[in-house]
């Protein structure tokens, strides 16, 4: 048996995945081992939360074929070199509610929460640890989500849909906590869960709004990064789309404004590219070369075609939930 010689970090980390793909299994192993093979530090612990079947008695739900095969191969497996890994179900598909589940079976104070299409760099959780350790007053400290650098497109595409959430306001501070890539207080997790039914992207944003109505101290560790898989531009395309869907649900959701189907799109459209443009102005440097430019400013056009899409069918949640691989 393999010893164990990384520090161990009183930390439990959660995984799990939001995005539909053929070879997520993969995914989900690769991500175990970095985490549990990370020489500058592993978790105490690592949750694997997946969807399972709804059960009969008490909402609960029970492993189906696949979370059982998951479980036979990773849970409690000495070669992952992880004091502690357990893998469980939730009778949910949507990535928020699994996440929310998984909590309950954390045994430490501090919680990782990640997803299983971000591949950590070495000493991700370390990074993130440290940072907390360096300042007890701070909440949750996010790391950076890339595409990766390897091209002008992924490097671009970066900015555009992962750089918001190193974005800072007029005081200094950070304004947004990764739901891909972050560290936790146990309290802040317990206090505020994701709302049932309105998808990743939306749910992110009112909890991230409650959150920063109550004054929950972010941070961030640009040091700590994970490369989120990529897909392409179909899978732009659909990123693209639920931020639109996300930016014209939240206006619904706030019934401060009444607007037609097409001035909701347009209002939505609009607010995206906002955030966009101060995103780039604020860390564009950070993630992009001064050759990447002309194509940023391509693709700030271009991605409004199918936020554009997004938004109009912000009346219909449940049918643009059927029409996207995000859950």
């Amino acid at each position: 048996m393999p010893e164990r010689t990384s520090p161990v970090l009183p930390v439990s980390l959660i995984i799990v995945s939001d995005y539909l793909t053929s070879d997520g299994d993969a995914e989900l192993r690769r991500s175990l081992r970095a985490y549990a093979q990370d020489t500058r530090g592993v978790p105490a612990e690592i949750v694997i939360m997946l969807p399972g079947d709804p059960g009969s008695e008490g909402g609960h739900a029970s492993k189906n074929g696949h979370a059982s095969t998951i479980e036979a191969e990773l849970a409690g497996k000495a070669a992952y070199l992880c004091p502690s890994v357990i893998v469980a179900t939730h009778d949910s598909d949507e990535s928020s509610q699994l996440k929310d589940a998984a909590l309950s079976y954390c045994r430490h104070d501090l919680v990782a929460v990640v997803e299983a299409d971000c591949l950590p760099g070495p000493g991700w959780l370390a990074a993130l640890y440290e940072t907390v350790e360096k300042n007890p007053k701070l909440d949750a400290v996010s790391g950076r989500t890339s595409y990766g650098e390897e091209s002008m497109m992924k490097r671009v595409m970066s900015l555009l849909d992962r750089g918001f959430i190193e974005r800072r306001n007029i005081l200094g501070q950070i304004i947004h906590a990764s739901n891909n890539g972050a560290l936790y207080r146990r309290s802040v997790l317990e206090q505020y869960r994701f709302e049932a039914d309105h998808g990743p992207f939306v749910s992110s944003h009112l909890r991230q709004h409650a959150m920063l109505r109550d004054g929950v101290a972010m941070e961030l560790a640009a040091q700590a990064v994970s490369i989120h898989a990529y897909e392409g531009l179909g899978f732009i395309w659909d990123v693209r789309r639920n931020k639109g869907f996300q930016f014209a649900r939240m206006l619904l959701l706030r019934k401060k404004h009444r607007f037609s189907r097409l001035g909701l799109a347009v209002r939505a459209v609009a607010t995206s590219f906002k955030e966009n443009r101060q995103t780039a102005q604020a860390v564009g440097n950070e993630f992009c070369r001064w050759t990447d430019w002309p194509l940023f400013w391509a693709m700030m056009l271009l991605v409004r075609i199918p936020e554009f899409t997004g938004a109009l069918a912000a009346g219909d949640p449940a049918a643009f939930k059927a029409s996207t691989h995000y859950r």
